[in-house]
């Protein structure tokens, strides 16, 4: 009785971690349980014979199981859900007729019920039957295991808070370039106190709602400042570059080194050398960044959270950073010697130098893009630079004009160029293209030089801005369509296009067969012999539709050193192959080293029983009123159809929850149950929402609906689950992208 979209499909990761997969098992096990054994108590209530409860299904008869009394209880061998079976019932209509004969006695038999057939006939059945109650008892029977699913959902959640929920604050680390966040000025260290009515959000909320949010009137919000200690409402509107709608807000960052891997391989920070106390008194191992270390001081100035450590790294691209790292011993650390104190197993002070990293330059200048973005509060949006303007000359030099062995500033390097001008305290003219009807500020330039034909219908202004000094750094552009670059000293985002307008003479492209006017279509990165595969590694598209060179070009500064490029150039209307070895650019850097930062976890826990009850009620009623969201959404485009998620993906994410900790893996299971119990209650036929629209048709027609209308209604629901599944496990498997 009502199949269960649900599966206890064990992965071969969880196969080397049998406590997580026996609670994995038992977990997903127990949300079906509750939903068949809602079917079961309510069926018995109503005095309904139940032949079988199984989890799983005996498919050809392979199971586990045992008869207590009347009814059979077992396990099945395909774990695809689970079913009740009562006598005068089945899920396929076309059985109707085989168990109206089954359930059917001589009408002077005193357990004889009359009921009406479809065709208007009477029958006698059994009153023990399924078919010998009323509409009203049927209904109870079938929607009693959606009640439980949501009864249980409230129940997992009730416990889980009273143990302790670890989740993620709505702390800022950082702001994806471009994006509404970014563009609203949210910096590291901002909190957001409140999403719509939601007070304390978690990340995880946050990115619920802005998934589903309205991507039209935008989602109010309340930001804590960090930098004034005040509360700012702001509305963000979610934009939808790629997959799903985001505003560009990048969960909290401790100063804690990641488990597993605290650097980048290949990066500054996996290079970093010990400085004090020296690596021969502590040993190889030691002598590393480690997992778990705890930043406190950079370049001896003492940080306490994200804020400020990104701060102090911004601050310093061009310079070694001195690293202070907090180690706590391991359990296996040994003193010394046997005479050793007990401060010796105190947490110890570890001091390295990070090395710079110059940007890698490919040696192509390539051609302007319009800005994207402009901060508010940046000294772009107070000089007057908008969206849409194209800078062409920088302190009067054209990019195309003067020394191009050796430029004084192109795309790539626009950003160090203006740090390095704040840096230096200098003001600097920034000569623009903007459309006649946007030419609100700004005064006309003296250079009567033409513009580009594809810029002709634009007007030359100079506008003239003092950068500031970046104290925030970007960890990479997203690999989103039409990407763009940042520079944080004028605070502006901008394109940049994947037509070639030189090449610099002496540099890694010089003895390739490209040249002025060509465009790059596509670039694949060709790693050293030595290095290992990365997904970074893949091909990365490039058209004048999606010119995605910043994606490019930022990854390449990730990638290990050696790295090649493979690009698929083209001249005119043909293609070619040419593969460049990127130099380390002169007075270029990348602020980031490469650290990698466990996430700021908190733990909501309940104080009182009433407490308990309140977290454990809100969390099942945003659970519910999540997944309606997300199936209203579903098909408009916000949310495409490869966002769902089939047994692997559940499977895995419970798994995940498991490993956290039993109270985490309480509220997936909160979350799963309120999936389970909404998508069964929808009026697809085969499901328990589609046994409950025959129902109602047949309280009102007051006898069964057609069995041929049942069966072919039945076959489509039956044709269209089966699809579902077949689609999501091919999202699974990823033989379908998600494009997420």
């Amino acid at each position: 009785m009502g199949m269960c979209l649900i599966a206890m499909i064990s992965i071969s990761y969880l196969l080397s971690h049998a406590g997580i997969a026996l609670l994995v098992a038992i977990g997903l096990g127990a949300v079906i349980f509750v939903h068949e054994l809602g079917h079961f108590l309510v069926a018995k209530a109503c005095g309904v014979k139940c032949e079988k409860f199984f989890i799983g299904f005996d498919i050809g008869g392979y199971k586990l199981s045992h008869r207590w009394g009347e009814t059979e209880y077992g396990i099945g061998i395909l774990p695809l859900g689970g079913y009740v079976k009562m006598l005068g019932q089945d899920d396929d209509p076309a059985h109707i007729a085989e168990e109206m004969r089954r359930c059917e006695i001589t009408p002077d038999s005193p357990n004889a019920v009359e009921i009406t057939g479809p065709n208007g006939e009477k029958y006698h059945v059994d009153r023990r039957s399924y078919l010998a109650k009323s509409v009203p008892q049927r209904m109870a029977i079938i929607s009693a295991g959606v009640v439980m699913n949501v009864i249980f959902a409230f129940i997992f959640a009730v416990v889980a808070y009273g143990m302790g929920v670890s989740y993620m604050p709505c702390i800022v680390s950082e702001t994806v370039p471009g994006s509404p966040a970014w563009k609203a000025a949210i910096e590291p260290g901002d909190e957001v106190v409140q999403i719509g009515s939601t007070v304390n959000p978690t990340f995880t909320q946050l990115r619920g709602g802005v998934t589903l949010g309205d991507l039209k009137n935008g989602l109010p919000c309340v930001v804590h400042r960090a930098f004034d200690g005040k509360d700012v409402t702001l509305i963000l509107t979610p934009e939808q570059t790629h997959g799903l709608a985001t505003v560009g807000i990048m969960g909290p960052k401790s100063l804690t080194l990641a488990d597993g891997v605290a650097a980048i391989p290949g990066s500054p920070a996996a290079e970093a050398k010990l400085v004090e106390p020296t690596a021969s008194s502590v040993g190889a191992d030691a002598a590393k960044l480690q997992s778990s270390d705890e930043i406190v001081r950079v370049n001896n100035v003492a940080v306490t959270d994200f804020r400020a450590f990104a701060s102090e790294v911004a601050r310093h691209p061009d310079k070694p950073l001195q690293i202070t790292v907090k180690r706590s011993p391991t359990p296996t650390d040994e003193p010394a010697n046997a005479s050793a104190s007990p401060d010796s197993r105190e947490s110890k002070e570890f001091t390295f130098e990070v090395p710079v990293q110059n940007w890698r330059s490919c040696g192509l200048v390539m051609k302007m893009g319009p800005i994207t973005a402009v901060q508010t509060g940046s000294p772009a949006a107070v000089t007057g630079l908008k969206a849409d303007d194209i800078i062409v000359a920088v302190d009067r030099q054209l990019l195309s004009s003067g020394d191009i062995g050796k430029p004084a500033w192109t795309p790539d390097n626009l950003p160090e160029v203006m740090r390095q001008a704040a840096l230096a305290g200098k003001s600097v003219t920034l000569t623009v293209l903007r459309a006649h009807s946007s030419a609100e500020s700004g005064t006309a330039a003296s250079d009567n030089r033409a513009a580009s034909p594809d810029d002709k219908d634009r007007q030359r202004l100079d506008i003239t801005v003092t950068p500031r000094v970046p104290d925030q750094f970007y960890s990479a552009v997203p690999p989103i369509e039409r990407a763009p670059m940042v520079a944080p000293a004028l605070g502006i985002t901008y394109r940049i296009e994947n037509e070639v307008l030189a090449v610099v003479p002496g540099g890694p492209a010089a003895s390739t067969g490209i040249e002025g006017g060509d465009h790059i279509v596509a670039a694949k990165f060709v790693l050293p012999k030595d290095a290992t595969d990365l997904a970074g590694a893949e091909a990365v598209k490039l058209s004048d539709s999606d010119p995605n060179w910043p994606v490019l070009i930022e990854a390449l500064q990730l990638m290990p050193a050696g790295t090649a490029i493979e690009l698929t150039v083209q001249t005119g209307s043909e293609e070619h192959q040419e593969k460049i070895t990127p130099v380390a650019a002169e007075n270029v850097f990348v602020a980031d080293r490469g650290f990698i930062l466990q996430p700021i976890e908190r733990i909501r826990k309940a104080e009182t029983l009433a407490q308990q009850i309140r977290y454990g009620w809100d969390e099942t009623t945003e659970a519910l009123t999540m997944v309606f969201r997300f199936i209203q959404k579903v098909g408009t485009g916000q949310v495409p159809t490869s966002a769902f998620g089939g047994p692997i993906t559940i499977a895995t994410a419970a798994g995940y929850a498991a490993y956290q900790g039993l109270p985490q893996l309480l509220v997936f299971l909160t979350m799963l149950s309120a999936n389970l119990a909404v998508i069964n209650f929808l009026p697809i036929p085969l499901l328990d929402g589609g046994h409950i629209v025959f129902l109602a048709w047949e309280g009102l027609r007051r006898r069964p609906a057609n069995e041929k209308f049942v069966v072919a209604l039945h076959t489509a629901g039956f044709v269209f689950i089966i699809s579902l599944m077949l689609y999501v496990i091919a999202l699974d498997l990823h033989l379908l992208p998600r494009n997420l």
